[in-house]
């Protein structure tokens, strides 16, 4: 290793060095938890189609026992419908059949907080001023077993 003064902060392409700061993170993790060092991803996505066209979607992954929803909407046209309701089901059931713990998600004060808790899902944190003044980041999650 060079002398810790000789090594200088670059900027750096994202795609390019993803992997390798991922797998630095792997190998502390297996080093410090060795029980949560398989982060093998399921990766899932359920979409409604009308005439071929995508009206409504979400995506997930599972991992350690827990489905993250990482993408989740319905076009405005098709909002009110028991769409969104439908699909977040499909990936309770999903996330059920793979022994998960629970659900958990991101969304935002304007986004569908109220939604996700007439579904069961609870606020478990929030970040007051994302992304701007007088907005919220809220952390929700739902408690399957």
């Amino acid at each position: 290793m060079k002398g810790h003064n000789a090594m200088c902060v670059e900027r750096a392409d994202y795609e390019k060095t993803k992997d390798a700061i991922s797998k630095h993170l792997q190998t502390d993790t297996a080093a410090k938890r060795p029980a949560f060092s398989n982060r093998e991803k399921k990766l899932l996505c359920f979409v409604i189609y009308d005439e071929g066209k995508i009206v409504a979607g979400i995506n997930g992954e599972i991992f350690w026992n827990n489905m993250h929803i990482s993408l989740f909407s319905v076009d405005r046209a098709y909002q009110g419908h028991g769409f969104g309701s439908r699909l977040l089901k499909e990936m309770e059931n999903e996330a059920c059949n793979h022994s998960c713990r629970m659900m958990y998600l991101e969304t935002l004060s304007w986004q569908a907080p109220s939604f996700y808790q007439n579904h069961g899902f609870e606020i478990v944190g929030k970040m007051d001023g994302h992304p701007v003044e007088g907005e919220c980041q809220y952390y929700m999650r739902k408690l399957l077993v």
